[in-house]
């Protein structure tokens, strides 16, 4: 579709909060909710805030040819506010008159609160791929859209769920519609391959998760169910993106990919057989799962490009793993550590504190796990250490509750659940008792992204000048604040509360402003 043509379907992705260098990954969710339309013959504009201004003058000139809807994709937490900002500007420039339609995350786990808001018309539940297809269907055949599975809508005074839309048949997927985007502002060097000039995250080959780890809102979307493409169809996704944009990397971005070993493998040697020269890395490895992979299969692996493996190691403490329902030990982690290092590929471990329950005994044995596994093997990468957040939906979220969690009663209330470490008032910790504790896990999470993801972050941006600029204050300041953290002096950080406050000043700025 040409610039000058204006779109029957526009769809939005709002900004995140955290988006510069290697974090901002194609909108692939948008991309799969458009492709079905595109082959029905509608006309379909995605608009990235991430990497573009979305402005009033810019919506008004897309939403002056009338198009049929106006799709917003959001997950839970600071994409919220960009998400209500944005409808809110679409309501005015268009007086109501267009429909708009959230989807993604936050609505499949909250689509009542959704729905209530006055800048929300209809709420798509679950996987959108083919939902909205068929609400574009039923507006043009003057049909009830009571009868399209999976939406939430009002009607009068009334709200109307439709019976849940069965999972899909990943099988059946349509190819990526690349040409909706500019992919080359999602190319970049990467924080976990940062010696690639050219990578991308080119998306899923399969979708769910079979495990019930207690934090994940994955069993509430998809309902702890893993379903994979054929190992020949990835091989060709992986392929012809590889070769098209001439990729040197690319990111994996299954939930779980190494749920099935026999078809991981095929996989592998699919990519050796079409010797693409390209790395990679995974999102979502398992640390037992992995160690039942044997020897000869990670050389597999590793010859097909493997670069890095993500764990969710999430604690150090096992009476946490136990209660979150993981499904592994501390033991699993380390030893998996030690398998990366002896067939060389880069394990990357993601951690979490503030479980409920949790002391800070247990966060102490997580914190004197960064410098084991490190001291095991030199190129272990930290993610960095989350602040734990109750989600809708699953297994975690009755525990909050008991524990004297307080959920949003209204959407705004969910901007700030996600990337706002600094929760003084024990809104989303509050079996936290303490302003001192709160402030001390608050600390813990920005000191481990400024001593881990900030250099790598660095290392991922695309301006040379600047990158080398910004490397060389980012080994001390990283250096630092590991020390820091590792010496456990995160009780009184005032420095961190101004890179806080400076933060929310920063992203947080609109005219149409969210209160």
């Amino acid at each position: 579709m040409s610039n000058k043509e204006r779109a029957q379907i526009l769809l939005l992705y709002p900004k995140t909060g955290v988006d510069f260098g290697s974090t901002v990954a194609p909108p692939h969710a948008l991309l799969a909710v458009a492709a079905p339309l595109l082959e029905a013959g509608y006309k379909v504009k995605i608009l990235d805030q991430r990497v573009e201004p979305i402005t009033e003058r810019t919506l008004k000139q897309e939403l002056s040819g009338g198009p049929i809807c106006v799709g917003i994709s959001t997950m839970v937490g600071t994409q919220i506010y960009f998400a209500l900002s944005l409808a809110k500007m679409v309501r005015e420039i268009t007086s109501g008159k267009i429909p708009i339609v959230w989807g993604g995350c936050q609505p499949s786990v909250i689509p009542e609160q959704t729905i209530e808001n006055e800048n929300v018309d209809y709420v798509v539940i679950g996987e959108g791929d083919l939902t909205l297809l068929d609400m574009v269907r039923a507006w043009g055949h003057k049909e009830p859209l009571g009868q399209v599975p999976g939406i939430m809508f009002k009607s009068g005074r009334n709200i109307v769920r439709t019976p849940p839309r069965p999972l899909l048949d990943i099988e059946g997927l349509l190819p990526v519609p690349w040409q909706l985007v500019d992919t080359e502002k999602y190319i970049t060097r990467d924080m976990y391959i940062s010696d690639r000039q050219r990578v991308l995250d080119i998306g899923q080959t399969s979708r769910g998760c079979p495990f019930q780890c207690g934090f994940c809102s994955s069993a509430s979307i998809r309902q702890r169910k893993w379903r994979s493409m054929s190992a020949d169809k990835a091989v060709s996704m992986i392929v012809d993106t590889v070769r098209r944009y001439k990729l040197d990397g690319f990111w994996l971005r299954d939930d779980e990919f190494y749920v099935d070993r026999k078809r991981a493998d095929t996989l592998f040697k699919g990519i050796i057989d079409a010797d693409l020269e390209a790395c990679f890395y995974t999102s979502g490895t398992r640390c037992d799962v992995f160690m039942k992979a044997t020897d000869d299969e990670i050389r597999t692996m590793k010859r097909a490009g493997a670069h890095t493996l993500k764990f969710g190691a999430e604690s150090g403490s096992q009476r946490i793993l136990d209660l979150m329902q993981k499904g592994i030990t501390v033991e699993q982690t380390i030893k998996s550590n030690l398998r990366c290092k002896r067939h060389g590929i880069i394990p990357a471990f993601a951690l979490m504190v503030g479980y409920p329950t949790e002391t800070f005994e247990d966060i102490n044995k997580t914190i004197d796990l960064i410098p084991r596994l490190q001291n095991d093997n030199p190129q272990a990468k930290f993610e960095g250490i989350g602040v734990f957040t109750a989600l809708p939906g699953t297994p975690s979220w009755p525990l909050a509750i008991k524990h004297g969690l307080m959920p949003p009663s209204s959407l705004e209330g969910w901007t700030d659940w996600l990337f706002d470490n600094y929760d003084l008032e024990g809104k989303k910790i509050p079996w936290f008792k303490t302003r001192r504790e709160r402030v001390a896990l608050g600390n813990i999470s920005y000191m481990a992204m400024l001593a881990n993801s900030f250099h790598n972050a660095i290392l991922s941006l695309k301006n040379t000048i600047v990158r080398l600029g910004f490397k060389s204050v980012s080994r001390p300041v990283s250096a630092y604040y590991r020390t820091m953290l590792l010496n456990k002096k995160y009780y009184f950080m005032p420095d961190l509360s101004v890179i806080h406050y400076l933060r929310k000043r920063i992203f947080y700025k609109s005219k149409y402003t969210i209160k």
